[in-house]
Formats: structure tokens, C-alpha cells, sequence
């Protein structure tokens, strides 16, 4: 006899099992920054290709072990009178555009280009035959003309324009915006159409909005004409984008567990802990963070998560804050409190391996569950958002989650729990507007993109928040 056993299925396992990686290609000529940048929107310690200097393979899939959700395929610029990696690349492009499912397929190339100098051509031959030819290629697949080093295009100006006797801020600026044009966005709009994507890249922490940027717009277009799972693949795979994070956490939600809490019929004959447990998948999921051990979708982890579940009686932070300096103030408190370095930090828990029982109770069309289910959904995105800010490029530790939960609890928690169980207290019948609450609770306890970096440099004490302790 056949046993079937139910299981909640994840939002995230359908959307992956149909494009479990977002599939790039990146086109450009060896020195340009291709590899630098990949590491900087994705994550990794170093790009995972296997080619010599100089060479690359256009059918290999680079796969980074800190970050398997992307796929990254490899090829050098078009030089003038090089035909054969123009004809590679249209081929290769040409076969996977055939293949039936979207995980085989390619969903966006990046053309990265060297700013020119002041005389220089933008373009090779190669490259103004394949932007020539890029709808006939291409199809829908967005491409993105990706100009890199602007930081080095930026100082040569601002050295020049020191070095004159005429210096002036805002003529400067005007100068930057009117030689980028000149010497980039015209040329490509010549080859390639006024419809060309485009953005202007740097690498450089201070310039790491360029990188958003690119990560936006590629996303925007992926999912108008591409398909949604690859957009959400690829907001996913990003790891230099916050609000990307949370608006992912937010779709991903409302495709099911997070709708119609109060009377679900998805948790009909579930206990809270597969209910809770569910939904905890799919929100770390969607943060795709280094967690070699799994240290995310630990019992431990969950079991700290549910501790205060019900507690409204917190230490209060006030009504009106910014939520990221307030847990970038406290988490400079938490280090500067410890006894060394390597001291251990502590939670207020003495079990912290055990479940709380109702964790085992049936789902019922409760408010105590409507409260309990929204609390989870709420606390856990506002501790995502703290360890992007820790360690978006990990790896995960006991110690940077402990972190993340501790600087939560003195920064927002009181606040949230609060205005939850007065939600649920006025809340109509069976809770239908509780999605709409649970969105504005993260949006309003959202650490904006524009601000992570910043919020890093205020964190500078000498603590190693990736060193391995007990829970």
C-alpha cells in the first residue's frame, strides 16, 4: 500500500523548478571588467571561469559555489576582422533561443564596453554588426550596453578640471554628462537604435548605485519580456540590491501563503510549524544567501524566530525612527558590549534548540494564529534585511544570526509586535486585510538601497561576525 504523505509545497520550489537560475551572457573584450563586475552583483569571491587570460568559452556554464543561482556564459569581444567569435556567439545564441524551457534559455546579455578616450572609437566592427543585427539575434532577449570603469573616466575629468585655473562644480558636472554622451550614449544610439539599453558601471564602493542600476533595469526587462520566474531568478541571484530583496519577498507572498492568512485553506489540516516553516523557505529563499550549513533553515534558527512570537512587552524604540540607523546603532552597542572579539553573543533564550509547543497545534481560523503567522512573516523579513547589511555575502553563522535577532529586538520588534495585535484586535472577520498590514509593517521597516552602504561604514569594530559559535 502507497502512504501519501501532504506537504506544503514552496512558492520559491515551483518558481525554481521552472528557472532555477538566471542564464547571462556577458560579451567583452578581455581587461574591460567583466569579471569584477560579476562579483559585484552576484556576490562572489571571484569569477569561476576556468579559461586562460584572453579566451573564453561561450558553451561553458560558470557556476559559483557561494551563489548557484545564476549561470554565467562567457564571451570575448568581437575584434575587427575576427569573424569566428561573432559567428560563435550568434550560433550559440541562435541554438539556446530554440530550446523549449525557460532554464536552458538565455534571459539577458550584458555587452560590456570600454569608455573611449577623447579620440577613441566606442566600437568595434564586431560589435556594430551584432548591435546592427541584435533584433534579428536576439529576439526579445534584453541586452544591456554596459559602459565600465566609470569611476576612471571620472577622475581623469575631475584631475583635469583641478588642474585648470577654471574649475567650477557645477560646469563639471555638465561636462561629465556632455562627454558620456558624446563619446558613448550617441555612438550607440547611431549603431544600435534609440531604444538601445543602457547603463554606466563602476565597480567602486562609492559607486555601487551604478550597480543597482544595472541590476534594475535588467530585471525590469526580463520580466516584460522574458518571463516573471526569470525575473524573480535573477532578483534572487542579486546580492547588491535590498529593496529588490524585500519587493521579491513581497510578490513571492502574494502568490499564496501570504494571502487570505486568517482563513487559508492552503493550512487546512497543517500544524503552525508546516505552516510557519513554509513560509520561512520561501522568504530565505528568496534572500539566496552564502549558508554552506544551512544554518538559515535550522531548527535553531526557527525556535529563536518563534520565541516572541506573542510578546508585545518589548523594549520600546519610539514612534518615528529610521530603521536602519537605529539597527546599525545597535548592533555598534552589541559589539562594543562584548568581552572580546571572539566573545560569544548572547540571546534571551535558555532553550534555543526547542520549539515552542502551540508550534505543533492544528491551524485554525484564529486571531491568536492570524497574529502569530503575520508577526513571523514581519520579524523574519526585518532580519534578512539586517544580515544583508551584516554579511550579504556571507558565509552564515550561528554568531551573524544571533547578531541580526539581537539588533532586531532592541530596534523594531516592539514596535511591530505592537501594531499587529492592535491590526488583528479591529481586524474584520477572517483577516483579509492582513496582507495589506504585513506589507506596510516591512515597508516601513525597510533599510532603503540607497543607504546600505553608508550604514556598512558605520560598523567598523574590529568583531569577526563570521567565526563559528554555539547557539
Amino acid at each position: 500500500m502507497i502512504v501519501h504523505i501532504r506537504q506544503l509545497q514552496s512558492t520559491t520550489n515551483d518558481i525554481l523548478q521552472i528557472c532555477p537560475r538566471f542564464r547571462l551572457l556577458v560579451i567583452g573584450k578581455t581587461g574591460v571588467g567583466k569579471s569584477s563586475l560579476i562579483q559585484q552583483a552576484f556576490g562572489i569571491n571571484e569569477h569561476v571561469s576556468e579559461h586562460r587570460r584572453g579566451q573564453a568559452d561561450i558553451d561553458k556554464e560558470f557556476i559559483a559555489p557561494e551563489n548557484q543561482r545564476f549561470v554565467l556564459h562567457d564571451s570575448q569581444g568581437f575584434e575587427a576582422g575576427d569573424s569566428d567569435c561573432f559567428m560563435t556567439a550568434k550560433d550559440f545564441i541562435d541554438r539556446r533561443r530554440k530550446m523549449p524551457n525557460l532554464r536552458d534559455k538565455i534571459h539577458a546579455v550584458w555587452l560590456c564596453l570600454s569608455i573611449p578616450h577623447a579620440d577613441g572609437r566606442l566600437l568595434e566592427s564586431g560589435v556594430e554588426e551584432f548591435l546592427k543585427l541584435r533584433k534579428e539575434i536576439l529576439g526579445d532577449i534584453p541586452i544591456i550596453a554596459v559602459f565600465t570603469k566609470h569611476d576612471v573616466f571620472v577622475n581623469k575629468l575631475e584631475l583635469e578640471a583641478m588642474e585648470s585655473d577654471e574649475y567650477d562644480e557645477a560646469a563639471l558636472e555638465a561636462l561629465k554628462t556632455d562627454t558620456l554622451h558624446k563619446l558613448c550614449i550617441q555612438p550607440l544610439k547611431e549603431v544600435a537604435g534609440t531604444d538601445i539599453l543602457h547603463t554606466i558601471v563602476s565597480t567602486k564602493k562609492e559607486y555601487e548605485s551604478t550597480i543597482r542600476q544595472l541590476i534594475d533595469v535588467t530585471t525590469t526587462n526580463v520580466e516584460k519580456f522574458v518571463a516573471s520566474e526569470a525575473a524573480l531568478t535573477m532578483m534572487i541571484a542579486q546580492r547588491v540590491d535590498i529593496g529588490l530583496k524585500v519587493k521579491a519577498s513581497i510578490a513571492i507572498g502574494k502568490k499564496r501563503y501570504w494571502r487570505g492568512i486568517g482563513s487559508s485553506m492552503n493550512f487546512i489540516g497543517f500544524t503552525m510549524l508546516d505552516c510557519l516553516s513554509v513560509i520561512h523557505k520561501d522568504v530565505i529563499d528568496v534572500w539566496n544567501f552564502n549558508d554552506p550549513h544551512c544554518h538559515l533553515a535550522s531548527d535553531q534558527f526557527k525556535a529563536l524566530m518563534l520565541k516572541d512570537l506573542d510578546n508585545a512587552d518589548l523594549p520600546h524604540t519610539g514612534e518615528a525612527f529610521d530603521f536602519g540607523l537605529s539597527v546599525v546603532s545597535k548592533v555598534t552597542t552589541i559589539l562594543a558590549s562584548l568581552a572580546g572579539p571572539l566573545a560569544p553573543i548572547v540571546v534571551s533564550v535558555a532553550a534555543g534548540v526547542v520549539l515552542i509547543k502551540w508550534a505543533y497545534d492544528t491551524y485554525q481560523r484564529t486571531n491568536i494564529v492570524l497574529q502569530r503567522i503575520m508577526t513571523y512573516i514581519v520579524d523574519l523579513t526585518c532580519i534578512m534585511q539586517i544580515l544583508f547589511l551584516l554579511a550579504s555575502t556571507g558565509p552564515i553563522s550561528p554568531r551573524v544570526i544571533k547578531m541580526a535577532i539581537k539588533a532586531y529586538e532592541e530596534a523594531g520588534k516592539s514596535n511591530v509586535h505592537s501594531e499587529i495585535q492592535s491590526h488583528v484586535s479591529i481586524a474584520r472577520s477572517g483577516g483579509d486585510d492582513a496582507l495589506e498590514e504585513i506589507v506596510r509593517l516591512i515597508n516601513d521597516h525597510s533599510i532603503k538601497a540607497e543607504n546600505v552602504q553608508g550604514l556598512r561604514t558605520k560598523i567598523r569594530l574590529p568583531v569577526d561576525l563570521q567565526v563559528d559559535e554555539e547557539w
